[in-house]
């Protein structure tokens, strides 16, 4: 198993099932160029590492070609130009002020909507699955910290106990989807069969209901928390660590003491607040059947931002409306995208590639759209239409960019 990495290769075979974003990650990449999603996703401490590595393997490195150069090098070269910049400007380093202020909101929405359980049973629903929400979104931005201790230490405990999610599993799905954002059979973001499509399937795949997705999705949304919880506690449990285990009961202790439907319709307020901000950005964009060799390509052709109305939406959204942004730049604070998107997006201009942008209402309608016109198309006869479960196999090995599709809008 062998990567590129800024101008070397590496032998990652021994070390792979160690990786701590998980072995899949790096089978995904063998034989490709990573070097734009290493850096936008590693500490300095991994950097540091990363060079021992080079050296160790100084002499395999110079018995091998280098990939091909992707379409984007140019625009690569860009990219790492700017993100240099922001480095030097102090644009990664986070607010204390900032970060105490976030949390600081998780508790207060928490406390309130536990003290309103009895009395005001829906105000404390809705509440509570706000603050679950809100802590998935910092446990989120603290998931992508580097360099952060604070982070490192509060992210993991924030996210069990408020949203009941498990960092570790997080990261390794998460990251996937960063660096192979809506490749289809490659990013577990956009495969939600057999209850939602983004592509029409294989007759053998199909189901009765695809018709009627645009209908049903809402409900499916309001299950997403349920379902990222179910995932966290087997990934847990599969890992025998209990220490991790014992952070997430816990939290479940904490529901368990109050009303039970208070608990559970506050998952499933949260877990639609969540979808639905999660669900807008990407899945009424490009689709990739090949692999995209150009990170920052890849970025701004699958990735849409969400023009907010007011302030209340700005807030509700967790910064994720910013996802072009975040993409880019992961470990970047997330209240500081709001300054960053206009030099983003004079960027995208200067580098002649389009930066997408649009209003809530309208994303919405473009992502009911999506489904609505996925769910009327015929499905195939021909099994090896079924790019999802031969991607790995195919196009992602073979290399080089065969094209992507559009999902048409309302």
């Amino acid at each position: 198993m062998r990567l590129y990495i800024d101008g070397a290769w590496l032998d990652l075979s021994k070390w792979a099932s160690s990786h701590p974003g998980g072995e899949t990650i790096l089978k995904r990449f063998d034989g490709k160029d990573v070097t734009d999603a290493f850096f936008a996703l590693h500490s300095k401490d991994a950097c540091r590492r990363l060079s021992k590595l080079q050296d160790a393997q100084s002499k395999v490195v110079k018995s091998i070609p280098a990939p091909e150069r992707s379409e984007g090098s140019t625009l690569d070269k860009s990219y790492r130009e700017l993100r240099s910049r922001l480095e030097k400007e102090g644009w990664f380093r986070r607010s204390f002020f900032h970060e105490l202020f976030l949390l600081a909101t998780v508790l207060v929405l928490s406390a309130a909507g536990s003290c309103l359980a009895w009395q005001h049973p829906i105000l404390a629903s809705v509440l509570l699955g706000l603050a679950m929400q809100q802590a998935g979104w910092l446990g989120h931005d603290m998931s992508h910290a580097r360099n952060s201790p604070y982070c490192e230490r509060v992210g993991p405990w924030l996210s069990a106990l408020g949203a009941g999610l498990d960092c570790s599993w997080w990261s390794e799905k998460h990251n996937t989807h960063h660096v192979l954002t809506n490749h289809v059979g490659a990013d577990p973001d956009i495969d939600n069969r057999p209850f939602l499509f983004l592509w029409a399937p294989p007759r053998a795949l199909d189901s009765v209901l695809r018709p009627f997705q645009h209908v049903y999705y809402i409900a499916l949304y309001s299950l997403l928390y349920v379902s990222w919880r179910i995932q966290s506690l087997q990934t847990i449990w599969a890992s025998g660590d209990r220490w991790v285990l014992a952070r997430m009961l816990l939290g479940y202790a904490w529901l368990l003491c109050l009303p039970w439907l208070v608990s559970v319709a506050a998952v499933l307020v949260g877990g639609f607040l969540v979808a639905i901000v999660v669900t807008l950005s990407h899945e009424s964009e490009d689709m990739k059947t090949a692999f995209e060799p150009s990170f920052v390509r890849n970025q701004f052709q699958t990735t849409r931002d969400v023009v907010c109305p007011d302030p209340a939406t700005e807030w509700l959204f967790g910064g994720m409306q910013y996802q072009l942004e975040h993409h880019l730049f992961p470990s970047l604070p997330r209240y500081k995208y709001w300054r960053l998107a206009p030099i983003v997006r004079r960027w995208a201009a200067e580098n002649g590639i389009e930066y997408r942008a649009s209003g809530m209402w309208e994303m919405l309608c473009m992502h009911v759209g999506t489904l609505r016109s996925v769910g009327s198309q015929p499905a195939s006869d021909d099994a090896s239409l079924d790019v999802l479960s031969e991607f790995s196999k195919s196009s992602m090995c073979q290399g080089g960019y065969v094209g992507s599709w559009r999902q048409p809008a309302l």
